[in-house]
């Protein structure tokens, strides 16, 4: 069943008010906490990511767009598995297995994949296998780890 509550509601947060006009980072705030979390969008959650707000629904929703497009981003393609890369390992743990997939379903759609300009493909799959490489050595070491605990 679809969760209908704001992220307000959610995480119990609360508007940002100041006598001054709001900056727009600000706005943007206000504005995200007033949606659903069915209502975020792509941008909201690189935005998420970049100011540290909401890390685990901001990965949540990612995994969710990848799953539907792994080419997903707002500037360019493949900018959200670009943000994800920079983020804290603790969360690639969560999603390893999963993400391991989707990185290398990304590999595969890259060769067909109808690109912008060229060398855009390579420096895509350069950030794809750079960071299957890290979730799957991640991947194993937890796996391993599960297995002696």
């Amino acid at each position: 069943m679809e969760d209908k509550r704001k992220i307000k509601e959610i995480y119990n947060c609360d508007y940002i008010s100041s006598n001054e006009k709001l900056y727009p980072l600000q706005r943007w705030y206000n504005e995200l906490i007033d949606k659903t979390i069915k209502e975020i969008t792509v941008a909201d959650v690189l935005r998420m990511m970049r100011q540290k707000e909401f890390p685990d629904l901001a990965m949540s929703k990612s995994m969710e767009f990848l799953r539907d497009n792994v080419f997903a981003g707002e500037t360019y393609e493949g900018e959200l598995l670009k943000r994800i890369s920079e983020m804290n390992t603790s969360f690639w743990l969560l999603y390893s297995h999963e993400l391991e997939s989707l990185l290398k379903h990304a590999l595969e759609l890259s060769e067909i994949h109808e690109w912008s300009y060229d060398g855009e493909k390579e420096e895509f799959k350069a950030m794809v296998d750079s960071l299957l490489k890290n979730v799957t050595t991640l991947g194993i070491k937890m796996d391993e780890y599960q297995k002696c605990h």
